[in-house]
């Protein structure tokens, strides 16, 4: 046998071998026919009921003889490897239904992240569960079996068998090609693509161009969904998805997408335009006071929209007294609102129905919001809200939402007969339950320090596959401030979600994404100002917050794409009065609590300046195997995965001012030409090569008219100089 043909046979016998260890079950004596002293080896028995071998090939059977609580547990402790996808399969049964049931907790260096269970037993009869699960960043794993033991199950018993766990190859999608989607906004594409074959160690490289031209232009490769989600989700597994950004509005594109070895595909697409087709024209009237204006015709797709607007040159002011409920009701779709002046309204300025294809543009709301009886404003009541799960392709533009009559209770407030002091009260926009495709860009949502928002905008509903603004949808170009809780609350589904441009003041925190369940979002250039949780003067009262919120308890919602890219936290002066040396946010990009998880993050090119060096600009309190943290620039504490932040710059930042207010990095200075570049994302840069933070040193891009004259930013060597 030739030296050639040893090889090759060496190299198969150890493929071979290697797939076998892979292949084999990991658990020991899952069968239950090896027992020492009347117990199952290699397993910990956590219960006082009487255990015993099910018959003589094996098995497990507890009998419940006491009333001990909760559930009984006996368990095995398994090493696994990180980014592996294992199965556990076994049988039970029980004399009642839906007593016992298998339980897979994973942990990571030491700490518990989460637990998931399989199927309870249905009766007497055995019956074969499974559970197909990630190890994701776990290095270990306790597989339980467990049973119901409460008072009403004294007498029961059920047993345990044939327990196993092997590792599965890479989640790969078999199914037959779901062909690309593209949905377009004014200035954006989310993509969507099932090719057969498709897997995370696969790419699917992305280029776009206008149609008719020659070059094509690179973009970020889609994001392959391995996660095997259910309920509304299970459509998505095996999903490439991803964003094309700052595209031109009503401009014929074509995207092209190439999975590695595999196929191309060219998807056509417009984005859409700004010059909206006008179907008719309704004059308002310059004065309503008391009542509801109630719109319930509109256009459609082939005629246009139907213009709701006062006369040329007339101001309308629409009060309703604290006598309606809102000033305005939008029960049509094809509808554009604009030109008004809206104030007074018991709950919501302008509310929105079964509706989509509606435009609000150009209006100013303010004086809304119920306060009960205790002093307690009502949750969400809003400048703007729509209960509506048919809620689709809304457009906000140019408003002023701003001073509400009621006042949110700030995080340092319990709310009146409740152990909570969880912000509730006014906001900007609330959208619940929506379907995504809004667009919200150039508004500005303020107030003062007597008349606080909960959240800028948001909803209710953070952990799932809906909440806030689900999916294809745009925020950017906007000023928010005066927020008790989150300038943005940015939650749930969140499938190619691109917030943007966004200057976020006056809140306890800017961004909460807290957590996309199955993304990909995109959170770049925006920039944060004052944090503060109170309206007092104590040292409490002055904390500041964080720049983005992360993690969610409930693992199956925490698996989605986020990308947090060229963001700023600055460091305004100090709080009048305050010992304190800046205002801003004492904490960067970070979990608020141990519990809390969030994978699949990536990180790049932002600058996170803190209070103080013992702020976190990044705390990943997992530790999280799939989460990304580099070129990232900072002067406070991180927590990360080992090698996390290899291209960091330490350091606090040096601005100059530019022409228009804003505040960029002086030449020369740290994160000045220190970035990493990102194909789409910071395509303009000048100099050698992209910035750090949200404004690049002589940017030709013109500041959002929102976005105000950036203050002064505190310098700790030259305050070190000064007091020098």
């Amino acid at each position: 046998m030739n030296s050639h043909k040893i090889k090759l046979l060496t190299f198969t016998l150890g493929l071979l071998a290697l797939i076998n260890a892979d292949a084999a079950d990991l658990i020991r004596n899952g069968d239950f026919t090896e027992w020492n002293d009347g117990k199952p080896a290699a397993w910990t028995i956590r219960t006082k009921q009487p255990i015993s071998q099910e018959s003589a090939a094996g098995g497990l059977k507890i009998e419940i003889a006491e009333s001990q609580g909760g559930f009984g547990e006996i368990l095995q402790r398994i090493d696994i490897k990180p980014g592996t996808r294992y199965r556990l399969v076994g049988e039970l049964k029980g004399t009642a239904p839906k007593i016992a049931l298998y339980q897979i907790k994973r942990y990571s260096n030491g700490r518990e992240l989460d637990r998931t269970n399989t199927g309870r037993n249905a009766g007497a009869d055995w019956e074969t569960v499974e559970k197909v699960f990630n190890s994701d960043g776990a290095d270990y794993i306790e597989v339980l079996i467990r049973w119901q033991q409460k008072a009403e199950d004294v007498g029961q018993s059920v047993a345990f068998k044939g327990l196993s766990l092997e590792v599965l190859p890479p989640y790969s999608y078999q199914g037959e090609e779901v062909p690309p989607q593209a949905v377009a906004t004014f200035n954006s594409v989310g993509l969507y693509w099932k090719p057969q074959g498709g897997t995370s160690d696969r790419v699917v490289e992305v280029h776009y161009r206008k149609q008719g031209a020659t070059d094509w232009k690179d973009a970020l490769p889609l994001w392959f969904d391995a996660t095997e989600h259910g309920g509304k989700g299970a459509e998505h597994t095996g999903e490439y998805r991803g964003s094309i950004v700052y595209l031109e509005p009503g401009t014929a594109y074509e995207a092209r997408l190439k999975l590695q070895d595999g196929p191309e595909r060219i998807v056509p697409f417009n984005t859409w335009s700004e010059d909206f087709k006008i179907a008719r024209h309704v004059t308002l009237p310059t004065t309503l006071e008391g009542e509801t204006y109630k719109i319930t015709e509109g256009g459609s797709e082939k005629e246009g929209y139907v213009l709701y607007e006062p006369a040329s040159g007339v101001d309308a002011v629409w009060d309703a007294q604290d006598k309606a409920s809102a000033n305005v009701e939008i029960n049509a779709s094809w509808v554009i609102v604009r030109g008004l002046t809206l104030k007074g309204a018991s709950t919501h300025g302008i509310v929105l129905g079964d509706v989509d294809h509606v435009v609000i543009d150009d209006c100013d709301i303010s004086g809304w919001g119920e306060t009960r009886s205790n002093g307690q404003a009502k949750n969400l009541n809003s400048a703007i809200y729509s209960s509506s799960k048919q809620l689709e392709h809304i457009v906000i533009q140019n408003c002023e939402m701003h001073h509400p009559r009621s006042d949110s209770n700030s995080w340092a407030e319990k709310r009146p007969g409740t152990k909570s002091s969880h912000p509730e009260g006014p906001q900007g926009i609330s959208f619940r339950g929506g379907k995504g495709q809004f667009v919200i860009r150039n508004n500005r949502i303020y107030s003062d320090i007597d008349h606080m928002f909960n959240d800028g905008m948001g909803e209710l509903s953070n952990f799932g596959f809906g909440g806030f603004p689900n999916r294809d949808s745009d925020i950017y170009d906007n000023f928010v401030s005066h927020c008790w809780d989150d300038g943005l609350e940015i939650e749930g589904a969140d499938m190619n979600v691109r917030v943007w441009n966004n200057y976020i003041d006056m809140t306890y925190g800017a961004i909460g994404a807290a957590a996309p369940s199955l993304g990909p979002v995109y959170f770049f250039r925006n920039v944060y100002g004052v944090s503060r949780k109170h309206s007092g003067s104590s040292a409490n009262d002055l904390r500041g917050h964080y720049l983005v919120k992360l993690g969610n308890e409930k693992a199956q919602y925490t698996r989605g794409k986020m990308y947090i890219f060229h963001n700023t936290s600055l460091q305004p002066p100090a709080f009048e009065g305050s010992d304190l040396a800046s205002s801003g946010a004492q904490s960067g990009i970070v979990f608020t609590s141990k519990k809390k998880l969030q994978e699949n993050m990536t990180t790049r090119n932002n600058l996170l300046q803190m209070r103080g060096a013992n702020n976190w600009a990044i705390l990943d309190t997992q530790k999280t195997w799939s989460n990304d943290f580099d070129y990232d620039m900072y002067d406070g504490k991180i927590m990360t995965r080992e090698g996390a932040e290899a291209h960091a710059v330490i350091a606090s930042p040096v601005y100059e001012r530019a022409p228009d207010g804003r505040l960029w990095l002086s030449p020369g200075a740290p994160g000045h030409d220190a970035a990493e570049r990102i194909p789409n994302f910071n395509d303009d840069y000048s100099g050698a090569a992209p910035d750090m933070g949200a404004v690049e040193t002589n940017s030709q891009s013109p500041k959002p008219p929102h976005w105000p004259v950036f203050p002064e930013n505190y310098q700790p060597a030259q305050a070190a100089s000064e007091q020098g």
